[in-house]
């Protein structure tokens, strides 16, 4: 049974047992889960449905795309060593919040893999968590499941959750297919829970009955409920008999067969788990990159960069040396995208970020090569044989050379590695690391908002239609604290019935204002933003001017309404900008990120290189031209189907409910979009892209202003040229000629005056010379000589190498403010021992500086020329 066919056949079974299906989420959890790195469950889009959200539904079911590659649940250590885990894989789920429970959910999976996928009955084990007799029974008494073939295992394999470090979990019961006595470790014992690889766990029924908090305290959920998770995977491996692994099903072989095309070793043996690393990870980079996920230095992106160069390391190990991840991405489109058509409309611009990637990681190993050269040479001067940890930490960490390649070649120059001491560098970064997601995970929605939200449901929001409204106070909260009373002088968020602020979300920030109160006291607030809290929770925060405010008050609720017009032209222009962007530079581009404010917007979008000074003007003309033609900019509602079905374009980022709100511009630019807008394009007035830059590899930076933004840099940039001319004594049109001018006038008085400073210096070498003071049979050359730029030391340097035949030069210099620093070793004193890096790398931290170089030259600059004679005595002293 393909795999196709097996993502049919579930959803349309739990379909008709009531199911509402929905479509995956994207691998980066909603941006109010700040416990997750990616998306690793089904059940992640569904946690606040467990937690007491509002409640569209009570039964769903998924396939849901994962990605277990960093944080907690990370199975990335175990791609390759075994045969049934994958960084990024899709699950298959079933949900109940507050519906049916272990009857049911046992019941049908039953069901499901007998009648509807015909498992054989023999082939199939069950385990259940250690005190769950009620799962026990079901299995036993109704579904018939032999007591022989029900196993009961303890927390570690049979209490699941939560996904993140809050949110619901409970006791599990997991299905088991039997691989035959072959697969496994041939212990009389042999049962489900054994870690050999006979018994194949395939499906997870998750009884979800507490709510974890953050400090690790459990108590019942309101909504008990059921939450399924079954690999596609590992099913389509039991399903497809020529299959022996996972990787031998439809889902992996195409692309197992075109690594094949590069590796110059066999698929055998133990050569077998570099080819499915490799297959595994193509897959993930590829998903998250069509999602605009991009490889960097930290958190997602880290992730990222961390599955290419060990898909890149695996492809060494086949003896694959030059960039070749970037070629099986045909591979896992041809596989994928029948039912993810949007890896195939990222493929060409995930296939450069990857090439990108590659080569860059190739130098890397090349960079790291040449560094370990360098302390193996160090090592053997000592006569040493281990490498230090910090060393292999360095290697490991801040040039991203893998362990495994420091291991071979280590070996074969007859070198050990200290791993304690790597370990204990390790063990600090993580250490930091932890630190951190304890930090993020402090984000997590706080219990206060909940309750608001359980006691009032939703606020309603009627700022598309006015920017002034009358509202009940419903909640007034300080520092996650409810309170009875905000009095005059005070600080803290309010929460209306209803309200016509905009809270901040997709790029665009919170709206500001002011609260009038009804009451006899004349209350008066300043709004100084607004927040989304949760869905349907929004947080005005304010500062009482006068009067208090209390629970159960009607008050007036005004926005900034000029501000607001400034931002609504923003935010529009942004929509108009992508569009302007996906016609000149192609349809690569895509949003990765926003943000409309006040004065500025900024949008960040794919695209692999720097955009030319003629495209941006022409980018910026084209929005211009938009504005001009006046345009409806119209908003309306549709379900989110139908508006992909008509090529609507969704931001990044965004979490889209069943109906979706579509902003059209003149039926040229359609695009999801929950904030607010101008009615008409011409509304914007003048767009005016203020810079271009690089955000991350493959990402690009748009800044732009609009209306009267735009005309006050217009203005202020006329005002500046007016000042240059009159001081240059032209007129506008000749300014850049007779800048042109002045520019090659001054490149020729320094040209002069360099080569004046180079006379003046050669002619003191025969006194530096003649000065040079003897330190143990060496001759020593020591001097500040005065306000000389960097090249200049260096070329002096040179001049008194030459002439000294055999010596030591240490010269000093003041510029700009900095000091400058050289040493020269001639040849013969280094091979001796004497090392210019080393008299450099001491003496520069006198002037607060750092610096390097090789034994026989190097240099520094330094923060701190006042001790720059400083600086040139301790030479003389380490020399001495």
């Amino acid at each position: 049974m393909q795999s196709n066919e097996i993502r049919k056949k579930y959803l349309d079974f739990f379909k008709s047992k009531g199911h509402t299906i929905k479509p995956s989420s994207p691998l980066t959890p909603p941006s109010d889960d700040a416990t997750l790195l990616f998306t690793t469950a089904g059940m992640v889009q569904f946690k606040p449905l467990w937690a007491g959200g509002p409640l569209p539904f009570s039964r769903a079911s998924t396939v849901q795309k994962c990605l277990r590659a960093g944080g907690k649940g990370s199975d990335l250590e175990n791609v390759g060593r075994t045969l049934r885990h994958h960084t990024f894989f899709e699950m298959l789920g079933n949900f109940s919040f507050g519906d049916y429970f272990k009857r049911e959910a046992i019941t049908w999976a039953w069901e499901f893999v007998h009648d509807v996928i015909k498992m054989p009955k023999e082939k199939i084990w069950v385990s259940v968590y250690k005190n769950d007799d009620e799962a026990f029974n079901i299995w036993t008494k109704e579904v018939g499941i032999l007591e022989e073939r029900m196993v009961r295992l303890a927390e570690k394999d049979n209490f699941w959750g939560p996904a993140g470090l809050t949110g619901a979990c409970g006791p599990c019961s997991e299905i088991y297919y039997d691989l035959g006595p072959e697969r496994g470790c041939g212990h009389a014992d042999c049962k489900p829970g054994c870690d050999c690889e006979r018994y194949l766990e395939f499906w997870n029924l998750v009884f979800p009955q507490f709510y974890q908090n953050e400090d690790g305290t459990r108590k019942p959920l309101e909504r008990r409920g059921i939450d399924t998770g079954m690999g596609l995977e590992r099913l389509s491996f039991l399903l497809q008999k020529d299959a022996k692994n996972n990787y031998e099903t439809d889902l992996f072989k195409p692309i197992v067969d075109e690594v094949k095309k590069f590796a110059k070793k066999p698929y055998e043996g133990e050569n077998k788990a570099s080819f499915h690393v490799v297959a595994d990870h193509i897959r993930a980079l590829l998903f998250a990159l069509s999602e605009n996920i991009m490889p960097s230095n930290e958190g997602r992106g880290y992730v990222l960069r961390r599955l290419l160069r060990r898909a890149v390391r695996h492809g060494r190990k086949l003896g694959i040396t030059e960039a070749f991840l970037y070629k099986l991405t045909d591979a896992v489109v041809n596989v994928m995208r029948e039912t993810y058509p949007e890896i195939a409309e990222a493929k060409t611009h995930a296939t450069r970020i990857i090439l990108s990637e590659e080569e860059r990681f190739q130098h890397t190993i090349d960079y790291g090569l040449r560094l370990f050269e360098d302390i193996a040479g160090q090592l053997a001067k000592k006569n040493e044989k281990v490498i230090s940890g910090d060393d292999m930490f360095k290697l490991y960490d801040t040039y991203g050379f893998p362990l495994d390649l420091l291991g071979e070649v280590a070996e074969e120059k007859g070198l050990s590695l200290d791993y304690p001491g790597f370990e204990k560098y390790m063990g600090e970064q993580k250490e930091r690391a932890r630190q951190s997601w304890t930090g993020a995970e402090k984000t997590a929605i706080s219990p206060v908002y909940l309750s608001i939200h359980k006691e009032f449901g939703d606020q309603k929001f009627v700022g598309y239609e006015k920017m002034v409204s009358s509202g009940k106070v419903l909640a007034i909260v300080v520092e996650g604290v409810k309170k009875e009373k905000l009095n005059a002088g005070e600080s803290g968020e309010i929460y209306l019935s209803e309200t016509p602020f905009y809270a901040e979300q997709g790029g665009q920030v919170g709206d500001t204002g002011i609260l009038t109160g009804k009451g006899e006291d004349n209350a008066l607030a300043e709004v100084t933003d607004t927040q989304k809290i949760m869905p349907g929770v929004t947080c005005h925060r304010l500062i009482v001017k006068n009067g208090a405010f209390v629970p159960g008050e009607e008050v007036e609720a005004v926005v900034d309404k000029e501000r607001r017009l400034s931002i609504m032209r923003h935010h529009t222009a942004t929509h108009i900008l992508q569009y302007a962007l996906r016609q000149i530079l192609g349809d690569h581009v895509k949003q990765s990120g926003s943000f409309v404010g006040v004065n500025k917007l900024r949008f960040d979008f794919t695209h692999f290189a720097a955009i030319e000074s003629d495209e941006l003007s022409r980018i910026q003309e084209y929005v211009n031209n938009k504005i001009i033609c006046d345009d409806d900019a119209v908003c309306y509602e549709l379900s989110l189907q139908d508006a992909l079905k008509k090529g609507v374009l969704a931001f990044f980022g965004e979490k889209y409910g069943e109906k979706v709100r579509v902003l059209d511009i003149g039926g040229y630019s359609r695009e999801l979009c929950g904030g607010t807008h101008v009615d008409r394009a011409g509304k914007i007035g003048l767009f005016y892209i203020t810079s271009e830059s690089s955000v991350a590899a493959g990402v690009r930076r748009v800044e732009a202003v609009c209306g009267v933004e735009s005309l006050k840099i217009v203005s202020d940039a006329k005002n500046k040229i007016s000042d240059i001319c009159n001081m240059l004594k032209t007129d506008p049109e000749n300014l850049v000629l007779k800048i042109g001018q002045i520019s090659e006038e001054n490149r020729n008085l320094q040209k002069e005056k360099d080569e004046a400073v180079r006379s003046i210096l050669v002619s003191k070498a025969d006194g530096l010379i003649s000065s040079a003071k003897n330190l143990k049979g060496v001759s020593v050359v020591s001097a500040n000589i005065g306000s000389v730029s960097a090249q200049n030391i260096r070329m002096l340097g040179d001049v008194l190498k030459d002439k000294i035949k055999s010596g030591i030069i240490v010269l000093g210099a003041v510029q700009d403010n900095k000091a400058s620093l050289i040493a020269v070793v001639t040849d013969d004193l280094v091979s001796k021992g004497y090392n210019a890096g080393k008299i450099v790398k001491e003496i520069s931290a006198i002037v607060e500086g750092t610096g390097g170089g090789k034994p026989n030259m190097a240099q520094a600059g330094g923060k701190k020329p006042e001790n720059l004679d400083k600086a040139l005595q301790k030479a003389i002293e380490i020399l001495a």
